[in-house]
């Protein structure tokens, strides 16, 4: 390792130090880079640079004396990245590679890749594609052994007088993204280091792109397989690393679960004209043994609404027998971190939520790879690398995206490649892909490339409506022949703005766009403050898919511009109900009220008509008691010792008010007797159980019938073809976490597992109803098989 170090350069100029703020930027108890947040940078004078790479002796004495002054002292020394694989398979130390090195990619398709497809024999046909997950590269600084060479011939100037600017801490951290003052800026012009920087990480790009991303497609399509790549976590332009590949696949573990980040894999599919968009789900830091299927549901409609349609679940371990419950995992908590990841397994008592999160994530991913997408609006994203806050310093707001979506307008990201290869048809932007923009919006853009400004004023000649938000670019990004590209710039963006352009304010974005009659994909009736949706036309049909990312309820009635009957399709069960809607002036009105993260899968069909449905008449509640339960329970305790024990006269209760079942993780079944209520005489008449508070999930047995299983709120039933007059027999199966179990205080890690609710709470009742309910189902399937026609 020492021996491929060398110094790349020593550089000395006139100025002051950055001032530094004390902020804890470790990871997991890891300090993963040696930059601290800056809190004012450094002021140096580049008319002082010297390069002083040639008076620095082998023994390491620089031989120079400083002028009068404060001058700042720069060594950039190269190293080779000590860093291996994470969780990699076999032996050896397995060294991450160059990924800006062609050379070394390629050793590495010859020793991996080559002899796999070799390996498959027959079975080849069997694979769709390889993976590469998202890179996560620790380099303080991106670098490679040519950086200078290429940096020259791709940006046309030397970079190493420059070399003191580059350094952002924040920027280049693979797990630590977020925004921070730059080390130095210079004493009279800080856009000359900015540009610089933004040299700097295009090259970045340019070269981890062209040697590696583009050669892993190329191997692939010449082995007939499939490439599918997670572009985030590498310093690269994160729409194209993602357009490039056949499958781009998003996760949900970075930006604190943000629906908005997610969307660029959609983004890059759509402008790059590919069909599935993959996502790595169900996989969380600091959970691995409290997420409850609930949860687990929540986060696959997060990606929903954000336009995936092909979910993958994340890795668990195959456990073979241990001597241990809950066996060998991979991440589990240590005296650095709480875990990462989700252990869902065999072993998890709520194991039994898997068929039905399987099948909904099934029937949603079939709909939503139905038809096209309805994507209205192209919103500009002009960053090497993304993170929450990348674009504001850091306030991570994300307001553009958050007014546009209240407003109505589902949106994409589009990068300067994806403007390159598009063009204006009849006043839409047409990408590369095929998919047509009626809009394209600026947010907060102060530079643009000459080319793409030149480009942006031959479109909006071409009568494309273009919006610049809060700003007017004035300049080139670039630090070459600046005067000269920024006059460009200039004069481009005041074409565009002679022609369709127009400069609005930030909170009147959506007010503009309507203004300019840019069909929005719907319109809020009520706050739609976190409810996020996507929308896809399949021939006539508009298919709505709605979610509620906050905390607490949230009114999400809308207007959908076309007039038609609406469906709530249940991917859970399968079933489709009809649902209530009325005809107004633009279209349709639909109420919708979403729980907390709650989702909703609406299909509007234009060959029928809205209707309004009365609701259900309730003719009775009947309240099973509170006591008199029994209860076996099966599972764990005690830091994973095995427990069974049966309870006879349970009073329904938190298990933490059990003293034997304060740390039991497993399965307890209630069970009791009881006759049904008189009140409900009539025929039609509908018996809902509902369980109350539930953790983590229920499965109802009813006179022997068992019912499918329940895995989130509400805890609700249609028990109407099992329920007798007397002599009924309910069993109620509730699993809970294994986190209870797992909770062990003489252990790191283990010991900072909080004890969980667990348990039926109840109450549970019976409601009896007279209305339309069950008449008016039908079968999720038949419908999806219509919608395919």
């Amino acid at each position: 390792m020492e021996a491929r170090a060398h110094i790349v350069a020593v550089l000395a100029m006139r100025g002051d130090p950055p001032q530094l703020l004390k902020t804890d930027l470790s990871t997991a108890g890891l300090n993963l880079s040696p930059w601290s947040n800056v809190s004012r940078p450094g002021k140096v004078d580049p008319a002082t640079t010297l390069v002083l790479t040639d008076k620095l002796s082998p023994d390491g004495t620089l031989n120079w004396s400083p002028p009068p002054g404060a001058w700042q002292v720069f060594e950039f020394k190269q190293y080779a990245a000590n860093t291996s694989v994470l969780g990699s398979a076999g032996l050896g130390p397995q060294l991450v590679l160059d990924h800006f090195d062609k050379a070394a990619f390629a050793l590495h398709l010859a020793r991996v890749g080559d002899p796999m497809i070799g390996a498959l024999g027959a079975t080849k046909p069997a694979m769709r594609a390889t993976f590469i997950d998202s890179l996560e590269l620790m380099q303080d600084l991106p670098w490679t052994q040519r950086f200078l060479e290429e940096f020259k011939s791709r940006r046309g100037y030397d970079l190493t007088p420059y070399l003191a600017f580059i350094i952002q801490p924040g920027w280049m951290q693979a797990w630590n993204e977020h925004y921070s003052l730059p080390y130095y800026q210079t004493i009279t012009n800080d856009e000359m280091a900015d540009r610089a920087r933004e040299d700097y990480r295009q090259t970045v790009s340019d070269l981890i792109i062209d040697n590696f991303v583009k050669p892993f497609v190329e191997w692939n399509h010449r082995h007939g397989l499939l490439a599918k790549f997670q572009a985030h976590g590498g310093p690269m332009d994160l729409i194209r690393g993602y357009g490039l590949v056949d499958i781009p696949e998003t996760e949900n573990l970075g930006n604190d679960y943000d629906a908005l980040g997610i969307r660029f894999a959609r983004s890059a599919a759509d402008m790059y004209g590919r069909t599935l968009v993959s996502a790595e789900s169900l996989a969380f830091k600091d959970h691995p043994f409290d997420r409850t299927p609930a949860w687990l549901r929540a986060r696959i409609d997060l990606f929903f609404a954000a336009g995936v349609n092909a979910e993958s679940l994340h890795g668990y371990p195959y456990t073979s027998k241990t001597a241990t419950w809950p066996g060998w995992y991979p991440f589990s908590p240590s005296a650095f971190t709480t875990g990462f990841g989700t252990m869902f397994s065999q072993t998890n008592p709520t194991w039994a939520a898997m068929p039905v999160l399987a099948e909904y994530m099934a029937r949603t991913n079939a709909v939503m790879r139905r038809g096209s997408p309805i994507v209205p609006v192209a919103l500009f994203f002009g960053e090497v690398g993304n993170y929450k806050g990348i674009e504001d310093q850091g306030a991570g707001a994300e307001a553009p995206e958050k007014l546009l979506i209240a407003s109505g307008y589902d949106y994409d990201r589009i990068n300067p490649d994806g403007l390159e290869h598009s063009r204006v048809i009849r006043r839409q932007l047409v990408t590369s892909g095929g998919h047509a923009y009626s809009a394209l919006i600026f947010p907060r853009t102060t530079a643009l490339r000459a080319d793409t400004a030149e480009k942006l004023a031959s479109f909006a000649q071409a009568g494309l409506p273009v919006f610049f938000v809060e700003t007017i670019p004035h300049r080139d990004v670039g630090l070459l022949d600046a005067e000269h590209r920024d006059s460009r710039v200039r004069q481009s963006v005041a074409d565009v703005l002679r022609n369709t352009g127009r400069l609005v304010p930030e909170d009147k974005l959506g007010e503009a766009l309507d203004s300019e009659r840019i069909p929005a994909n719907l319109r809020f009736t009520a706050s739609p403050a976190d409810v996020d949706f996507v929308e896809r036309k399949v021939h006539n049909r508009l298919v709505y898919f709605l979610y509620n990312c906050s905390d607490e309820p949230r009114n999400a009635s809308f207007v959908a511009p076309v007039l038609g009957g609406v469906q709530r399709w249940n991917a859970l069960d399968g079933t489709i109900e009809p649902k209530s809607a009325r005809t107004v002036a633009h279209g349709t009105e639909i109420e919708l009220n979403l729980r907390t993260h709650e989702s909703a899968l609406l299909v509007v069909d234009p060959a029928t008509k809205p209707h309004v449905f009365a609701a259900a008449d309730e003719v009775g509640v009947q309240v099973l008691e509170q006591a008199g339960w029994q209860l076996d329970t099966n599972g764990h305790s005690n830091g994973g010792m095995p427990f069974a024990r049966k309870f006879e006269n349970v009073t329904l209760a938190d298990y933490a008010e059990i003293p034997q079942l304060s740390t039991f993780s497993g399965v307890g079944i209630y069970s009791r007797d009881f006759a049904a209520s008189d009140r409900c005489r009539k025929s039609g008449c509908r018996a809902v159980l509902d369980l109350g508070i539930v953790h983590d999930m229920a499965t109802v047995t009813l006179n022997g019938h068992r019912l499918p299983p329940l895995i989130a709120a509400p805890w609700q039933r249609d028990i109407t073809p099992w329920l007798k007059s007397t002599g009924n027999r309910i069993e109620i199966a509730v699993a809970n976490l294994p986190q209870n179990a797992v909770h062990d205080s003489t252990k790191p890690g283990f010991n900072n597992l909080p004890l969980l609710p667990a348990g039926l709470l109840g109450p549970v009742t019976i409601r009896y109803e007279q209305g339309h309910h069950q008449s008016l189902r039908m079968s999720y399937f038949k419908a999806a098989r219509e919608i395919r026609r």
